[in-house]
């Protein structure tokens, strides 16, 4: 007979338990749909935002108008998130100036002439860049740079020795502003190395030099981009 006692005893005991269980369960869910949600809660179906880098060098060849050749060399970096959205600040610059002339009407000694100059100059500003499906081998990216720059028009009067690395006298000079969309494939060679292969538009609306389009350097690129970091 105390063993049945004991038996009810026991089931009474871990029906209260389960009871009080479920509703505690209970209670907590509703407080949970109850507590006011916020955009920075942390919860453990959040996860914390994977923040990377990178840093290389890119290469670039262009025409300006004329069918000049132009090759640019430039700089790229800045924070990836999420591996699928990159921050950065890029820039380029001109390298081959001493193959870029164009015949200007200018005053030389108050003198008006036509004098052979060399453009000098370069640009760059924030990048922001969008990858599609970034943790395959291949990939496309979509980088797109807005910023400014600067272009100069330098020569070296006939008078000047040609050893003499001073003396340039500078024609005309202007600053403009610049947006370069582009497209491009990106390999990954290694884990922290890309290898990056497109093209990308530069405009540039307000360019004012001295007898020079206003289209000047609006061209199409073809780019060749080295990353380095942890994407």
């Amino acid at each position: 007979m105390k063993k049945y006692f004991t038996l009810i005893a026991l089931l009474v005991f871990l029906g209260n338990h389960v009871f009080s269980q479920e509703d505690y369960t209970k209670k907590a869910d509703q407080q949970d749909q109850d507590e006011i949600k916020t955009l920075f809660q942390k919860g453990k179906e959040h996860k914390k935002p994977y923040i990377g880098y990178f840093l290389g060098p890119e290469f670039a060849y262009t025409q300006f108008k004329g069918g000049k050749n132009v090759f640019l060399l430039g700089v790229s970096l800045g924070a990836t998130f999420n591996h699928w959205i990159s921050i950065g600040l890029a820039g380029y610059g001109i390298v081959n100036s001493g193959n870029l002339k164009y015949d200007l009407l200018v005053y030389d000694d108050k003198d008006k002439q036509w004098q052979s100059a060399n453009l000098y100059g370069g640009y760059g500003g924030l990048l922001v860049e969008f990858t599609v499906i970034p943790m395959s081998a291949v990939h496309v990216s979509f980088p797109l740079l807005i910023g400014g720059g600067g272009l100069t028009y330098m020569y070296r009067p006939d008078y000047v020795d040609k050893y003499d690395w001073g003396g340039y006298k500078t024609v005309d000079w202007d600053a403009f502003f610049v947006i370069q969309p582009g497209v491009k494939a990106e390999f990954n060679i290694v884990k922290f190395f890309r290898i990056g292969i497109g093209v990308s538009y530069r405009y540039t609306p307000d360019l004012e030099l001295v007898n020079t389009s206003k289209s000047l350097i609006n061209q199409f690129n073809a780019n060749l981009s080295l990353k380095f970091g942890k994407f």
